[in-house]
């Protein structure tokens, strides 16, 4: 009787863990059907455009009041991460400072949360499903004369355990310094942190907060007159 209830129980659970499986395939397969066999190519160098034109970066926008354009610029990166830390532009004697946002890492959203637009569709979502993958965002708002230069940096690490989940006998020592950060070209980068190696930046990504700030800018622009320094 027990022994029964018990293959029963193994029965179903098998069952599950085969249906999970299945419905984890089809959504792979859906997504290549709708990204492309190219969106799942990993390529450090070039974004994923999905068929969109690629927008510089840092992105040219024109001048206009700096209390709106940051304000566009933190809600929609909002829409990705947590906002950490924020610098709004200012004017002193007639001279306007850095603006910038800083977020707090965010582990990548996989495939069974659409909901989540920190990973992109294609080679970035599916990446976040089968590996723990977390993303960071960096941006700056640089005024220039007649217009702002927006640059946006998303930085993406990969999770390093000590060893494997659930083993019962101990793993090497690792080493987490950032002794390799020596000499960096942009000091305001965040350096290597425990148990986290750095894959580098997530240009889709960047290019998608990119072209959706020059959407959200440019229907202002076109109705509103330059704005001056001094507001």
């Amino acid at each position: 009787m027990l022994l029964s209830r018990f293959n029963r129980f193994f029965q179903r659970a098998r069952c599950r863990s085969i249906l999970i499986c299945a419905m984890s395939l089809a959504l792979i397969v859906v997504t290549m059907a709708a990204t492309g066999c190219r969106a799942l190519r990993y390529d450090a160098n070039s974004p994923n455009l999905c068929g969109n034109a690629q927008v510089s970066n840092p992105m040219i926008v024109p001048m206009m009041d700096r209390w709106f354009v940051m304000d566009q610029i933190s809600d929609e990166v909002d829409d990705y991460f947590k906002i950490y830390r924020e610098e709004r532009i200012r004017v002193l004697d007639g001279v306007m400072s850095e603006g910038w946002i800083e977020t707090h890492p965010k582990i990548g959203g996989t495939l069974l949360e659409p909901w989540q637009l920190d990973s992109t569709p294609g080679f970035e979502r599916i990446h976040s499903t089968l590996q723990t993958v977390r993303r960071f965002a960096k941006l700056r708002v640089i005024p220039t004369g007649n217009s702002y230069q927006v640059d946006v940096k998303v930085f993406k690490e990969l999770e390093d355990l000590p060893q494997p989940v659930g083993a019962s006998v101990g793993g090497p020592l690792l080493r987490h310094d950032n002794a390799l950060d020596v000499g960096i070209n942009e000091p305001w980068l965040t350096g290597r942190q425990k148990g986290w190696i750095p894959r580098g930046r997530d240009f889709s990504l960047e290019q998608q907060i990119l072209r959706n700030i020059q959407q959200r800018l440019s229907r202002v622009a076109e109705n509103c007159p330059p704005a001056s320094v001094t507001q």
